[in-house]
């Protein structure tokens, strides 16, 4: 009997993180991703400073940032769930804001984007949304552009996801590997 519980518990365990996997992004009557408000309240999963893909091309510091449902089923399992939906905000860097006597901060947004797998493209895919700060709705970026190539070539091995720059989601993904299944 107590085998059959834990049986149970288990399952229903593996029903709320497929619950979660399908929650996803919302799309309006004309197809746009619905942008999700409260964005800065996801976790952040990475920061980078200084790469030259997002923005104007200039020196930037960007900000990844996992829905928490995403969040949560990737801690538990290691895997990025259909619908996650990662967000990139990019922002120009100010130097010398008091009381700092050097160094430099978040300044201005210069572009922000989401990645949802939303398998729009087959099974296991992503898209890339663009949208305009303050926007309510975004667009899907073409898959002709080249940050699909991008980040299946680099990051193909991991859902095209950059975890070498996301050391938050590479640890939570060792621990997810190595925690035994309860029986």
């Amino acid at each position: 009997m107590k085998r059959l519980i834990l049986l149970l518990a288990g399952a229903a365990a593996a029903v709320s993180l497929t619950a979660a996997a399908v929650a996803g992004p919302s799309f309006d009557a004309e197809g746009k991703i619905i942008i999700p408000e409260n964005m800065d309240r996801w976790p952040t999963v990475g920061t980078t400073y200084a790469l030259q893909y997002e923005g104007d091309g200039g020196t930037t510091l960007n900000t990844v940032r996992l829905d928490p449902d995403s969040y949560d089923t990737f801690v538990a399992t290691g895997k990025f769930p259909v619908g996650a939906v990662l967000q990139l905000e990019v922002r120009r860097p100010v130097e010398e804001i008091a009381p700092a006597k050097g160094g430099k901060t978040q300044g201005a947004v210069v572009g922000r984007s989401l990645h949802v797998k939303d398998e729009k493209g087959g099974p296991g895919t992503w898209t890339f949304y663009g949208f305009a700060a303050g926007a309510k709705t975004g667009n899907a970026i073409p898959r002709s552009q080249a940050c699909y190539s991008c980040h299946d070539q680099h990051a193909g091995a991991h859902d095209t996801v950059f975890m070498q720059f996301y050391p938050t989601l590479a640890e939570a993904r060792e621990r997810a590997a190595h925690t035994p299944a309860t029986p």
